[in-house]
């Protein structure tokens, strides 16, 4: 993943300034395909950085007889618990996310534009709810539901229309974003 990440167009970007804008001690939420890049290239903390073996069970990765073999007897894997809590946290409209951040002494969050769009399938599954009653995808554009313009990750994707209430944009290049959440904010 590190490799495909260095290739995106602005992607690294984002992880530099990951680093230069925030403490070293600073916890950052992101979907956990992310978090080890953030930690090997912003040194910087989240929630999870590796699959689960649910997870990976469910993606085509695994169907790869190679990859397969390779990543079970090489690979790390991550908590389950802890990535349905961060997909959780996407989900659930900002005041009650703040209270599951909270928890695990989130201090930034970081996304990534259209790439949460496209997974949001995934996240919505994994957090237990249809994706579909959250996100349509017409006209070649994706447009938050009634019902998802409340969650937490949408409204941090379409800040300029949702106008998320506990989070401070410190970093926007058109593909990653980067939000102080803000726990006192009314």
């Amino acid at each position: 993943m590190l490799v495909y990440f260095s290739k995106q167009e602005g992607m690294p970007e984002v992880f530099a300034n990951l680093s230069e804008l925030t403490p070293p001690d600073a916890v950052v939420l992101c979907w956990w395909d992310y978090g080890r890049a953030v930690r090997e290239w912003s040194q910087r903390d989240v929630i999870e950085a590796y699959p689960s073996r649910e997870i990976w069970y469910t993606l085509g990765v695994s169907r790869d007889p190679l990859r397969n073999l390779e990543t079970q007897i090489f690979g790390k894997w991550g908590s389950h618990e802890k990535i349905r809590a961060i997909a959780a946290m996407f989900m659930l409209p900002e005041y009650q996310s703040l209270q599951l951040m909270e928890q695990y002494n989130v201090s930034y969050v970081l996304v990534f534009v259209p790439d949460e769009l496209q997974k949001f399938y995934w996240i919505a599954h994994i957090a237990g709810y249809n994706a579909t009653d959250y996100l349509v995808y017409t006209d070649s554009q994706y447009q938050p539901t009634l019902l998802g313009r409340q969650t937490t990750l949408l409204r941090l994707i379409f800040d300029e229309e949702l106008h998320p209430t506990h989070f401070t944009k410190i970093y926007d290049n058109g593909k990653g974003k980067i939000y102080r959440v803000d726990y006192s904010h009314p």
